[in-house]
């Protein structure tokens, strides 16, 4: 498990430089539309394979899309549009700043502080001290990259 999680790190590693080396020829709503292609077809392929060696699977899939809530299909159209939106507005740093790397700390580092503050607010979840002294170590980290001089 870890050499996976290991490698899909490394590889995301890149996401922003090879992102950053496209928007020298794109525009970025040019990139958004031509990377949602290539996600699509992806993803089109992968439903074909699970449709192929998985005859069930479509049967399965739409009695769960029936069996949605309205409330968990709302939340599926907000994921959809903060991910757009997210897209966009990261897609433009990219393009505008010549910060991939720092982009990509702030807003994966920012999530995760906020995700800890919402579950800890909304979800109450409890944590111990040391998780605790990493968000702070997170809150710095982010700090001292960000400072100029």
């Amino acid at each position: 498990m870890y050499f996976l999680v290991t490698l899909i790190t490394l590889l995301k590693t890149f996401t922003p430089y090879f992102r950053k080396h496209i928007l020298d020829s794109l525009e970025g709503h040019e990139y958004l539309f031509l990377n949602t292609v290539f996600v699509t077809l992806f993803v089109l392929f992968y439903f074909i394979y699970k449709f192929i060696y998985h005859d069930d699977m479509c049967d399965k899939l739409v009695n769960k899309i029936y069996n949605l809530t309205f409330l968990q299909v709302i939340f599926f159209i907000l994921i959809a549009f903060i991910t757009l939106v997210s897209s966009i507005v990261l897609i433009n740093l990219d393009k505008n700043y010549n910060t991939p790397l720092i982009n990509s700390i702030l807003t994966k580092g920012i999530a995760a502080i906020l995700l800890l503050f919402v579950g800890t607010i909304i979800y109450e979840e409890k944590y111990n001290s040391k998780q605790i002294f990493g968000i702070f170590l997170t809150i710095i980290g982010l700090f001292l990259i960000n400072c100029k001089k």
